[in-house]
């Protein structure tokens, strides 16, 4: 068994989440977090912008995609979400650049590597974040329009009580 697998055995144990080596940015939050603040209105980016798009859909796969900085500011951002929640959730907490210049800097070499090192993958990738994205925007509003329907996506007798 080699360092990393032993390393994800640990973690699974602990009950830990655990990254997924074959899916990066696959979360289901990501697309969520980016339909929400790119793709929101006539006046969101994704929409003022929607040219960039089909630009980026010139690629091999002829899907479009999001961009490298959209993933890297909105997995930043999921960064110091967790972080905040880490922290006892703290009433004074600041997302700024200076903080967290570190994260979106990773994320962007990151993925600009990827896209050099296995352009075929990255393109999937980002087309495949993509089209989740457009998904939510089709029909995600009409998925859950009320609190009663997103009450019926809870397994209340699968959840823990209070004890």
């Amino acid at each position: 068994m080699n360092f990393s697998a032993s390393c994800v055995d640990a973690l699974q144990e602990k009950n830990n989440p655990v990254p997924q080596a074959t899916k990066p940015y696959s979360a289901d939050i990501l697309p969520y977090l980016m339909k929400g603040r790119y793709f929101n209105g006539s006046k969101s980016v994704g929409v003022k912008f929607a040219d960039r798009f089909k630009e980026i859909a010139g690629n091999k796969a002829q899907r479009p995609e999001v961009t490298i900085l959209m993933v890297a500011l909105t997995s930043t951002s999921v960064y110091a979400a967790l972080l905040w929640k880490s922290n006892k959730s703290p009433s004074k907490f600041n997302f700024t650049g200076n903080q967290f210049s570190e994260v979106y800097a990773f994320h962007v070499n990151f993925l600009n590597e990827m896209e050099e090192n296995a352009p075929s993958k990255f393109h999937k990738l980002m087309a495949d974040i993509f089209s989740a994205v457009q998904t939510l925007c089709s029909n995600g509003a009409a998925a859950v329009a009320s609190h009663k329907d997103a009450m019926a996506f809870l397994d209340l007798d699968g959840m823990d009580d209070d004890e």
